[in-house]
């Protein structure tokens, strides 16, 4: 402890003496085994205002909602600063872990940023890009702003009859619209009260299986209020959020996971998830397989982030320190390559987020206090005694993502 002490107190003196982080790898058991060749990173975007209208949200309740400040869903101002924070720790992490020299500059083989065409999106790969390199760099993008690009919005048709059969089976093995509802029952409750709306329909969630699985119900404009409470509370940080009402942290992860009910489903729905995460996943695997890629920022939705999730079948595990129990905003699904003194590849993959207390501004996202980092391990592969699973184990699994249910699609 002594020297780990005395050494953060050299590197600290360095760096207010010369401006730069001193570089140095740790040496651990780990780091004298493996050293780190790459990371490709699917994020979701950062904190947006609301996707419905103040004319929608109007009508949920009196009470009067926040001003964002932007256009609805696009990124706000405050999760544009949160992004190049985010940035700028994974800079200081990746020169930790000897991927990036202190000043280092990339060339365009070295890195891809690729973000879905929307502004959040965008705007999001842009802010942590800003954040991590000092010069800019460009956020690829297809078509125009506001346009949905089928790689992270591919939709559910063309698919043949057996695809719904399949659907249909697993919802009714996931509990069904029952279910579904039950689980929210507690966040219904504390959403419904602190409306102060006795009207609104806090009624049944319903998926309907036709062409794909929709999303229905009375309980949708709930739905809809919960993301906007969500947001507000990231926002906005106290009562104001909760129209004056005074709520436990437990309670605001019982509001969320009202919202993130359509998210749920998009994970535990196996034939869903690899429906909608087959062409991110293609992308995923072409990038690790360049050998000449440093990084990849790969930036869209929370739907990518659960159907990625439910097609490579990484097991459930708590996320601490946040409301969003699905894929928290700002969230970042990380792939790292490592390699041993023998060139053999090796994957670590985690999820890496803001705390809730992060995304309010009331703690710094720097070295002293890193974002959450969660390690992710799939269903069937065994990590080896450091935690990393085999490439050969990943990639086989992403080939087995990719490639499944093929014969449920449309010639």
């Amino acid at each position: 402890m002594f020297w780990r002490k005395l050494f953060l107190l050299l590197a600290a003196l360095c760096y207010a003496a010369t401006g730069q982080l001193v570089e140095a790898v740790p040496q651990d058991a780990f780091h004298s085994k493996y050293h780190l060749v790459q990371a490709v990173v699917l994020s979701r975007h950062n904190i947006r205002a609301p996707l419905a209208s103040p004319e929608k949200l109007g009508k949920i309740t009196t009470h009067e909602w926040h001003d964002f400040g932007v256009n609805g869903g696009e990124l706000t101002a405050h999760g544009a600063q949160l992004e190049k924070k985010m940035g700028a720790y994974c800079r200081l992490y990746f020169q930790k872990e000897g991927l990036f020299s202190a000043g280092y500059q990339p060339e365009a083989r070295d890195i891809l940023f690729y973000a879905n065409a929307f502004q959040r999106t965008i705007a999001t790969a842009k802010g942590f890009a800003a954040g991590m390199f000092p010069q800019e760099v460009p956020v690829k993008y297809k078509g125009h702003v506001n346009d949905a690009d089928p790689v992270f919005l591919p939709g559910q048709g063309g698919h043949k009859a057996p695809f719904d059969e399949n659907l249909t089976a697993e919802l009714a093995a996931l509990g069904g619209d029952s279910a579904l509802t039950q689980s929210v029952s507690a966040g219904v409750k504390t959403a419904a009260a602190l409306l102060d709306n006795p009207e609104i329909n806090t009624g049944e969630f319903k998926v309907t299986v036709q062409n794909g699985v929709h999303f229905g119900g009375s309980i949708r404009p709930l739905m809809t209020a919960c993301d906007a409470l969500t947001l507000q509370y990231y926002e906005l940080g106290d009562s104001r959020a909760s129209f004056g009402h005074e709520l436990s942290f437990n309670e605001w992860r019982d509001i969320a996971a009202v919202k993130d009910l359509g998210i749920h489903v998009y994970r535990h729905l196996p034939t869903l998830s690899r429906a909608l995460a087959r062409p991110v996943l293609s992308i995923f695997q072409e990038e690790m397989n360049l050998q000449r890629r440093k990084f990849t920022f790969l930036c869209g939705h929370d739907t990518n982030i659960a159907s990625v999730m439910g097609a490579l079948e990484v097991k459930q595990a708590a996320l601490p320190e946040t409301i969003e129990q699905e894929a928290p905003i700002g969230c970042k699904l990380v792939a790292e390559e490592w390699q041993n003194k023998e060139g053999e590849r090796f994957v670590a993959l985690k999820l890496v987020y803001p705390s809730t207390s992060q995304l309010q501004g009331k703690t710094p996202i720097d070295a002293d206090n890193p974002p959450q980092a969660v390690p992710l391990h799939l269903q069937n592969i065994h990590a080896n005694p450091d935690g990393l699973m085999t490439m050969q184990d990943f990639q086989q699994r992403l080939t087995d993502a990719i490639t499944s249910d093929a014969e449920l699609m449309k010639n």
